[in-house]
């Protein structure tokens, strides 16, 4: 039994764990959400890569998540080990697209304007300037 306590086999059949992918965009194209429900998490690029793809994000509120999910505009964020609430946030993006299609739009929009190549060299140059 694993620490969860599901016997492997029954792991396996819950959860797709592919490995390495050289088509991970195309992949998060094709989802309809992307969810990370971390216990503990840095700046999550898995984040960054959905949002990028227009995907709404279901992420728990750890680390820096809350940093890049703007909760209730870009996505939901929900407490750390609180299955409940996960589960209550992915019903409510499965019966309200038009909800997922607009927390992807605003995400995709915060990728452009705060975590871009251009953002970030703005960002960097406005620093610098500062200093000088």
């Amino acid at each position: 039994m694993t620490s969860v306590g599901l016997a492997d086999h029954e792991a396996t059949a819950l959860a797709w764990l592919p490995g390495y992918r050289s088509d991970a965009p195309a992949l998060l194209r094709a989802f309809d959400l992307f969810v990370l429900p971390s216990r503990r998490e840095g700046i999550s690029n898995t984040i960054l890569e959905a949002m990028a793809t227009a995907k709404p994000v279901l992420a728990t509120a750890v680390g820096g998540s809350p940093e890049i999910v703007v909760d209730g505009a870009t996505g939901r964020l929900v407490p750390r080990g609180d299955a409940a609430a996960m589960a209550d946030m992915l019903m409510a993006y499965a019966d309200d697209p038009e909800l997922a299609a607009a927390h992807g739009q605003a995400g995709l929009a915060r990728i452009v304007e705060r975590f871009s190549l251009a953002a970030m060299v703005a960002s960097y140059d406005a620093v610098y300037r500062e200093l000088c």
